[in-house]
């Protein structure tokens, strides 16, 4: 079975738009569930995590999985701080690649 990545919604395989959502499913933006019916983000946590550490300080890796708040907040933290702030993004970084649970802003998992 696979499953909306907008909405969630599990949809038959044959289908070619969500019946909850009306989002077209194709390659990009559908994830299978895993055995314990989590469904996988399209986005890659190594991406999101290697963002992060290189672009921290503006919130890159953070906008890139979705949490735009956080993200905002590690860019303006880095700005007030004249810079020093952005050791935020390294260890956040670092914190997502070691990570296997890490989730995007809508609470799937995201994929090696």
């Amino acid at each position: 079975m696979k499953y909306c990545t907008n909405c969630g919604c599990p949809c038959k395989e044959e289908a070619r738009f969500c019946e909850q959502c009306g989002k077209p499913l194709n390659d990009s933006n559908f994830a299978y569930n895993n055995n314990n019916n989590q469904v996988y983000s399209d986005k890659s946590r190594l991406a999101c995590g290697l963002l992060q550490i290189f672009l921290g300080s503006f919130g890159i890796g953070r906008f890139y999985s979705g949490h735009t708040g956080m993200a905002i907040a590690q860019l303006l933290v880095s700005i007030f701080t004249f810079g020093i702030g952005s050791i935020w993004g390294l260890i956040d970084g670092i914190l997502i690649l070691t990570n296997k649970e890490f989730k995007d802003a809508q609470g799937r998992i995201m994929k090696d």
